[in-house]
């Protein structure tokens, strides 16, 4: 599992949030997908169950979340899809620091690493 450190070097890698988010996409219906009952449950478990073993975040968590949301909205100019961006990177990024494992979190992970925002529940 990866750390923290290691995710805000990828992020701020030239081309990571273009790879996502330069492209022509309905962004109201990407994130409309989100709310899914299976998605949503699963984001919700992930966040409380993290946010119960250690309710605050560190700085790096801090600038993971301002740096995706500000090369969100940069791309798109819509700062809901931002802030959905900045909240899955932190908790992509808290899972991975406390070595919490957990397949969703994983999963929304890998959906950014391939270029895709993550809106279905991963396989």
């Amino acid at each position: 599992m990866i750390t923290a450190n290691e995710i805000s070097t990828m992020i701020h890698a030239a081309g990571f949030f273009e790879r996502v988010f330069e492209r022509e996409v309905d962004w109201e219906a990407e994130l409309d997908a989100r709310e899914a009952v299976a998605f949503d449950e699963a984001w919700i478990a992930s966040y409380e169950t993290l946010h119960d073993l250690d309710p605050f975040e560190n700085e790096i968590i801090r600038d993971i979340r301002e740096f995706a949301f500000k090369q969100t909205f940069r791309l798109t100019q819509n700062p809901e899809l931002a802030g959905y961006v900045s909240d899955d990177l932190g908790l992509i990024a808290k899972a991975f620091d406390s070595s919490h494992d957990r397949d969703f979190i994983k999963g929304l992970w890998e959906s950014y690493l391939q270029g895709i925002f993550p809106n279905t529940f991963p396989k």
